[in-house]
């Protein structure tokens, strides 16, 4: 299950997509997700870095930002929103 896990974190898909894609429950997933992070070190209060994908295509004419956290929510916003305001968005 690990093997899985690993391969959910490159694939860039929501966690509900990749466990619907791989037929796999919800609770299955969160559970061996949760023991993954755990043997690996890996802890909410830990700073974990992941990847950053920029797409410089606009879309619908409009730039935006958008940042897709590791439990599946997506934040969009407009390119020109305040730093600021996604920092504190961020640390949320």
């Amino acid at each position: 299950m690990f093997a899985l896990i690993r391969q959910w974190e490159k694939s860039g898909l929501t966690q509900e997509s990749f466990f619907n894609q791989q037929g796999i429950p919800k609770s299955t997933f969160v559970y061996w997700r949760t023991r993954y992070l755990k043997e690996t070190g890996h802890s909410k209060g830990k700073n974990i870095f992941i990847p950053v994908k920029l797409d410089h295509a606009p879309a619908n004419g409009h730039q935006v930002l958008e940042l897709v956290y590791p439990n599946g929510v997506r934040m969009v916003c407009s390119a020109d929103t305040d730093l600021s305001l996604i920092k504190s968005l961020i640390v949320l």
